[in-house]
């Protein structure tokens, strides 16, 4: 299982700060947050859009690594990583 933290508005529209999902060998950020929107359908087009990119301005990061710097949707995760799901934020 692969853990998946969410924050603020995702938490609330998820109903949970943590969400566990089963992955099979070989997954990446995109098989985390798709298993994530499946188990939590409130979360459909929040995390990822109709084209299955990261929402704009959403950060996702694995074990504290922004996925943008990494291999993005592509980057690899193992059961034991946990993934960082934080939604927009505005401010100036």
């Amino acid at each position: 299982m692969t853990t998946v933290r969410l924050y603020a508005s995702l938490r609330e529209l998820a109903g949970d700060r943590i969400v566990e999902v089963s992955l099979p060998d070989g997954a990446t950020v995109r098989d985390v947050l798709t298993a994530l929107v499946q188990a939590r359908p409130a979360l459909a087009g929040r995390v990822l859009d109709e084209a299955g990119q990261v929402v704009q301005y959403v950060g996702v990061f694995v074990d504290g690594r922004d996925i943008r710097h990494l291999r993005g949707l592509d980057t690899p995760v193992k059961p034991e990583n946990e993934v960082f799901v934080f939604p927009p934020t505005a401010g100036g």
